[in-house]
């Protein structure tokens, strides 16, 4: 630490031997000052020091002097974090003297301030800190040290309104602490105690927000609006835990309704008290009635608001439309809360049950997003709630078919069916009315993107899960659900909208192409609904206005647009395509024009649809169909050279895709065959490269000619997307380039590394060494992909090809090669797909490649390590896969493992300790993954296995685990870890690791490395720790609050050890004695007869 630049010596902010003066709260200013506004080496020292002045055991004693005297506010809250920090981490360990000092120096400090209206105002901030750090102090205290807190605060709060709103706030922040944040900060016995606390002081709580409530009611203007506001928000947030009786055994619900709904000002915190109210679900069955009174009053109110402010507000200045956007929002979740938890009462009573119905289709056309999701969400559910009741009561109304009994009364079956086809009336306008919304509304689905990823791999990338996406699934289930109630009105709704896009005079007045996206959407979300021949004629009536539509609009963009939602709405309703052929023929031919199309995007919806439709009627395309001459399939190659002229080599691969599916759906002894025509126009390609390279005969021609090298990678990729639909059928087609392909891959590796000696790592970035990285990468996910989707059972059963003979024909040539070029090449120039495809044979070939588990150690595993190793940034690609490898490994290829030399089976646990230790999240729940794996299929093995690697590796294990466990970088992992550690602890418990790792030893040892590591914890502490981790190692629940509990306790000081811990302690011996007891009982005559603890086991009486 150096004081370059400054005028003082940073060191004296670190001395508090002596009091603090006013100067040395300036350097603080001068330094905090730093932090914020300096240079970048300004700011390291700055943080330095404040970083050191923080962990400083005393630095707190200055606080009070830093507040009296700081002109910054900086300062100011970097002082309270001080105090806060010591308040958290060493109140056990400071003196009563002390504690109390501190304690009533807060308490006083923030009564002053908060009673000083106009401080407690322009302090805003500075306040909540101080606010925050008197409930830290609260948390540890009370109750046993400070019994009187909350009559204390509640009744200081009658005294001054400032002060009251302050003390509001510091109780909603307790309550807040305890119920929201209390299980991430505090052991859960603390948590328990803290919320018995405050429910049974409650009371006085509850009879001063109320106080506060009514004298307002009863004299307007008495209180202050804020003190009303903040009571309001404070109760709303009690109203999640209190006991039921405070809100339907009182007058709450009335005095809001009467006295707090009609104020704009209270509006919005009335109705948010109102409902967390209406969520209430736990025992609120006996309060029915003052429920639905409470729903009653509130769809009162509702119900005198301006039918259109939904609609309305979106024109208003900018304070008023936040206020009635906000308001809706709480008004949506109000009525769903009430509806959601309590329907069948609130059904009962449907004068009040359509207005809020009603009101929730209004507030849904609101074009707030929140609110729209809340709406969509309970429309969702209502809909589906509706649906599986009607469903209900046919099947009951069936199995009851005769409408009268003997007697003459109705059978329970038939009066349910009437019952709900009267229900289902009385909701049908409103369900219209919500169709309308959603179509209209209706939010684009997910999207399956094809595309070619930086190591030249074609994926398909789905998009991630987003609040769009979710949204999707929510309106698509609601669409669904209300096409199953009504069809007919979801069509008519449809078509009318398509008709008023498809305007007969041809004229583009109402043209919206967002509109007709929309409604495309939410035609294709409704597929599979209707009854097939509903959706016949509803699907030619929409196929048919879009093309007319197709037809009329001018101009390449437009037509684009129409074109793509054609594309879309067919490719959603593959029912329909398979029932009729000739639709589906003309379809596909259509897709084939689209191919040709240059507008951007075109090109590719139409390669993606007809993968889609190949997927889904795959069958279809390899049967001849009446009045055809042939099937599809073999009409195909004929034509292949035309369709896919125009199409980029990315939309090729796809299209070959799509047509090895419908290969895939073939008779297995054609397949071979179709494979063969199919694959005939490339193949051609193919043997003229090869004549080229053979004329050629030089590797430096072959290494510049970058456009064969783009050729011999098409032709590979292609055989590649034809090898994942097909499968097995496509071995032969394989066959016949495989000894080529491995000969073109050897000369690729040979100048990569001939020009890397060379000319150094640099030259990863030519193109034309790009080029040849990627016929490799192509040659390996080739190989890769044809193993993993032939040697499956039922590929290998249907085409006779087991994966021994697939290892006997493939694996002998490639292994070799491909192994020594990953060795011998330069770290920069190895391609993780190798990796990739190890771990492919490792699973589906075990048997076959566990004989070269030590080669592949030896060539592989060794140098990846290497080059990952030194740090935990570069080279990512490699180390995912280097684990999935490990774990393929570990999962199908386990006893090869004890069969590996010492240095490398060392090699294997090393690496999957470093993994644990990762900071990259995916990498370390790898590791975690396959360390678990790992120990459990050890323990679940023969003990002449296991013992001897226990022998060696069980404390190492053992305290790596316990590292990553407790410090603060690898939180995600952290049930995986508690997990590993229960696995180890449990085998000790059990006596399976007696001759490895004793009890004894193993509980002196986490005695030992947890006192060292964690001067935070005193003996007593340690000792439950341990004990209890082999207590509880039967009850993996239990085990992982314990372990949690731990984790909290390691950020606390803690002393007074027999007050505080002796009671655990004794409980936690005496569990462990009475387990250790109830073993020893298994084994007759190993309890002597007069032994007391024979008693606890009810052997000691004379019966």
């Amino acid at each position: 630490m150096t004081a370059a630049g400054l005028p003082f010596d940073p060191a004296q902010l670190l001395n508090f031997s002596e009091p603090w003066d006013a100067s040395r709260v300036q350097m603080m200013d001068h330094m905090v000052t730093l932090m914020y506004s300096g240079d970048q080496s300004q700011r390291k020292l700055a943080h330095e020091v404040l970083t050191q002045v923080k962990t400083n055991p005393d630095s707190w004693m200055a606080v009070d002097t830093i507040l009296a005297t700081s002109q910054s506010p900086d300062t100011k809250f970097f002082a309270l974090n001080v105090l806060e920090n010591v308040i958290t981490t060493r109140w056990l360990v400071l003196p009563d003297n002390q504690k109390a000092g501190i304690k009533n120096y807060v308490v006083q400090l923030v009564i002053k301030m908060s009673a000083d209206e106009q401080f407690a105002k322009n302090q805003k901030h500075f306040l909540t800190k101080l606010n925050e750090t008197l409930v830290h102090i609260v948390k540890q205290e009370w109750p046993h040290a400070w019994e009187n807190f909350i009559p204390d605060i509640c009744g200081s709060s009658k005294t001054n309104q400032s002060l009251c709103e302050n003390n509001l706030r510091i109780l909603n922040m307790l309550s807040e602490e305890i119920f929201k944040y209390g299980k991430t900060h505090m052991v859960s016995k603390k948590v328990a105690k803290l919320k018995d606390s405050l429910n049974s002081q409650f009371a006085t709580i509850f009879e001063l927000c109320m106080f506060i409530l009514k004298t307002h009611s009863s004299t307007p203007g008495s209180v202050k609006t804020s003190l009303v506001v903040t009571t309001l928000s404070t109760l709303s947030n009690f109203l999640e835990w209190i006991a039921l009786g405070y809100v339907f055994e009182t007058d709450l619900t009335q005095t809001l309704l009467v006295h707090f709904w009609d104020p704009l000002e209270y509006r919005i915190e009335c109705v948010k008290c109102l409902n967390e109210i209406a969520c209430l679900n736990e025992g609120v069955q006996q309060y029915q009635p003052q429920l639905i009174m409470c729903f009653q009053g509130v769809v009162e109110k509702i119900q005198q608001l301006p039918e259109n402010m939904p609609q309305a507000y979106a024109g208003l200045p900018g304070p008023q439309k936040i206020f009635w956007e906000v308001f809706h929002n709480q008004v949506a979740l109000l009525l769903t809360g009430f509806l959601k938890h309590n329907m069948a009462a609130m059904e009962a009573q449907s004068n009040y049950m359509l207005p809020a119905l009603q009101y929730l289709v209004r507030i849904s056309m609101s074009p707030n997003e929140e609110t729209f999701k809340i709406c969509v969400e309970f429309w969702q559910m209502f809909s589906a709630r509706i649906f599986l009741e009607s469903k209900a009561s046919e099947q009951s109304a069936s199995q009851n078919s005769m409408p009268l009994l003997m007697d003459g009364i109705a059978g329970g079956g038939y009066r349910q069916a009437e019952t709900q086809k009267a229900k289902l009336a009385l909701y049908a306008p409103i369900f219209g009315e919500v169709r309308q919304v959603l179509i209209q509304k209706m939010v684009k689905p997910p999207e399956v993107t094809i595309k070619e990823n930086e190591e030249g791999h074609i994926v398909r990338a789905e998009e991630e899960d987003t609040d769009e996406i979710a949204l999707y699934k929510m309106m698509r289930e609601a669409l669904i659900y209300l096409t199953h109630l009504d069809a007919s009105s979801m069509e008519q709704i449809m078509l009318q909208r398509l008709t008023q896009e498809c305007l007969t005079e041809g004229t583009s007045e109402h043209w919206s192409p967002t509109m007709l996206n929309h409604l495309a959407w939410a035609i294709g979300s409704i597929s599979g609904a209707m009854q097939e021949a509903d959706e016949k004629r509803f699907l030619v009536s929409v196929i048919r206005d879009l093309l007319s539509l197709c037809e009329m609009k001018r101009g390449k963009e437009n037509k684009a647009v129409v074109a793509s939602n054609i594309m879309y709405v067919v490719g959603q309703y593959p029912r329909f395509l398979r029932a009729h052929w000739k639709f589906l023929r003309t379809v596909i031919f259509k897709l084939f024009e689209f191919m040709h199309e240059t507008f951007p995007g075109v090109q590719q919806m139409a390669v993606d649809t007809f993968l889609r439709i190949s997927q889904k009627c795959k069958r279809k395309f390899v049967i001849q169909q009446p009045s055809e001459q042939s099937s599809f399939i073999e009409l195909l190659p004929t034509r292949l050279a035309q369709d896919i002229s125009e199409l980029e080599p990315l939309h090729i691969c796809t299209f070959f895709e799509a047509v090895g599916h419908m290969i895939s759906a073939a008779n297995p002894a054609d397949r071979e065959r179709l494979v063969g025509l199919l694959m005939a126009f490339f193949n051609e390609k193919w043997a003229a490269i090869l004549r080229n390279l053979s004329s050629s005969g030089s590797v430096e021609s072959f290494g510049q000619n970058q456009q064969m090298l783009r050729d011999i990678s098409l032709i590979l990729r292609v055989n590649e997307r034809i090898v994942s639909a097909v499968g097995a059928a496509c071995h032969s087609q394989l066959a016949a380039i495989y000894p080529e392909m491995l000969k073109i891959y050897k000369v690729c590796s040979d100048f990569i590394s001939h020009s890397t000696a060379q000319q150094g790592a640099q030259i990863m970035t030519y193109s034309n060494i790009r080029l040849m990285r990627n016929v490799k990468r192509d040659t390996l996910r080739l190989v890769q992909t044809f193993v993993d989707t032939a040697a499956q059972a039922q590929q290998a059963a249907e085409m006779r090809l087991p994966p021994e003979q697939i290892a006997q024909r493939f694996l002998p040539p490639l292994l070799e090669p491909v192994l020594a070029d990953y060795r011998s090449n330069v770290p920069q120039a190895r391609d993780a797909e190798v990796l990739d495809l190890l771990a492919v044979l490792a699973t589906r070939l075990s048997e076959s490649i566990s004989s070269e588990v030590g080669k592949i150690f030896e060539m592989v595993v060794e140098c990846t390590c290497d080059m990952i190793k030194g740090d935990f940034q570069s080279f990512p690609d490699h180390r995912v896969k280097f684990y999935d490898l490990l774990k393929a490994i570990n999962t199908s290829c386990f006893q090869a493992l004890f069969f590996l030399p010492e240095n490398q089976l060392k090699l294997y646990v090393d690496s999957l300790i470093w993994a644990v230790k990762h900071e990259q999240p995916q990498v370390a729940d790898s590791g975690l993954q396959v360390l678990s794996q790992f120990v459990e299929r050890l323990l679940t093995g023969p003990p002449n296995v296991y013992v001897p690697f226990f022998k060696q590796y069980f404390f190492a294990l053992l305290q790596d685990v316990l590292f990553v466990l407790t410090d603060t970088v690898h939180k995600s992992g952290f049930k995986l870890q508690q997990h590993i550690l229960l696995q180890l602890i449990n085998a000790v418990e059990r006596g399976m690791l007696n001759d490895a790792a004793p009890k004894q030893r193993v509980m002196e040892y986490l005695f030992e490395v947890i006192g060292k590591s964690f001067s935070t914890l005193n003996k007593s502490q340690i000792e439950i720790f341990v004990l209890n981790c082999f207590n509880k190692a039967q009850q993996p629940p239990e085990f992982q609050q314990h372990i949690r509990d731990f984790l909290i306790q390691l950020t606390e000081w803690g002393s007074h050890e027999s007050s505080l811990y002796e009671d655990d302690r004794k409980q936690a011996l005496a569990e462990q004695a009475h387990k250790d007891a109830q073993m020893r009982m298994q084994v007759p005559g190993l309890v002597p007869q007069y032994d007391p603890t024979r008693a606890a086991f009810g052997d000691m009486d004379d019966v």
